[in-house]
């Protein structure tokens, strides 16, 4: 496999590639960042590999959302790609003792970081349905943003003199946020009930207790996907895995919450994970007993937490509905 790094940025691209045959690293290559510099990306790799494109892999950072389209582009045009944490990329990069810092080298670290990966998964594009509910739950999520936002500035206008024009604002402008959240709303469920997919794996989650109709479409993305291997992976990537610290004698810290992963879905799970303890006795029980061991609530409803998304992958893994028996 020959690995190519990819620095990416908003308009261009910096790609690095080192040439074993002959111990040196290609020239620097700048690219634009569009569907032109994708396609002089492909035929500048196959020029400076001379080899197939299923033997051509691509190594780039997740940046924000600038490195999406050209990586779903290079991936159905055959080539492999690897895109990889920005945080583990820039540690690898100081394990190297590497003080300096430029597009051309980050994609020479890119490269080399790639090429030692003992274990990656290849990026595979999202299918048109799930990029589109993606893009809708996002809206979704900044109109949440949004109002909140609002909301607090009009509880900050009982305390301001002369301050009836701007809550006249406000208030008109929340109504605006809270129309355009319906309509989006609206355009979820027309998404998903039109797909048979996403509408059978919603009501699939739905059969579990807890999970309802807001929960299930935040899922659907994450859990649609085949990703994961297995559920500690999707709990794991959700942050809901206990990271321990321990060295010797000097350092041992309780276990907690790694804090990695989406927060926003993380965060959105509690509350089904207390509707899960109220309302299905094998949670209940779960929860009860990690109490009993002296566990303080908010750890056991974690652990809750945590249980219903294994619950979750599972009903969606095996196309089952939830069986309550299971659960423990």
């Amino acid at each position: 496999m020959h690995f190519i790094g990819n620095d990416v940025s908003k308009k261009s691209v910096d790609l690095a590639y080192f040439d074993h045959s002959s111990h040196r690293w290609s020239k620097r290559c700048e690219l634009n960042n569009n569907s032109k510099g994708w396609d002089a990306l492909i035929q500048w790799s196959e020029k400076q590999t001379q080899a197939p494109r299923e033997d051509i892999c691509i190594v780039m950072e997740a940046t924000g959302v600038y490195h999406l389209k050209m990586a779903a582009y290079l991936s159905r045009e055959g080539l492999n790609v690897i895109i990889v944490n920005p945080q583990q990329a820039s540690q690898y990069a100081k394990s190297q003792n590497r003080q300096n810092k430029s597009d051309k080298l980050d994609a020479r670290s890119l490269q080399e970081y790639g090429a030692q990966l003992k274990k990656h998964h290849l990026f595979v594009p999202d299918s048109a349905e799930i990029s589109q509910l993606k893009a809708l739950l996002s809206r979704m999520r900044q109109l949440e943003k949004d109002r909140q936002r609002e909301r607090n500035r009009l509880e900050k206008c009982d305390f301001q003199e002369g301050s009836s024009w701007a809550r006249t604002s406000i208030k008109r402008l929340i109504e605006h946020i809270t129309c355009e959240k319906k309509l989006t709303q609206k355009q979820i469920d027309r998404l998903i009930n039109q797909n048979h997919d996403l509408k059978q794996n919603q009501e699939l989650l739905r059969s579990i207790k807890g999970i309802g109709k807001l929960t299930s479409q935040w899922l659907l993305p994450l859990l649609s996907t085949q990703r994961f291997n297995n559920a500690r992976e999707v709990a794991a990537f959700l942050g809901l895995v206990p990271c321990h610290k321990s060295s010797g004698t000097s350092l041992k810290t309780r276990g907690r919450l790694s804090g990695r992963g989406d927060a926003n879905l993380r965060a959105r799970l509690y509350m089904p994970a207390v509707s899960a303890i109220t309302h299905d006795p094998a949670m209940k029980t779960f929860y009860e007993e990690l109490v009993a061991k002296g566990k303080p609530s908010k750890v056991a409803i974690t652990a809750v937490m945590r249980k219903l998304v294994h619950v979750c992958y599972g009903v969606i893994k095996h196309q089952t509905p939830y069986i309550r028996n299971f659960a423990a």
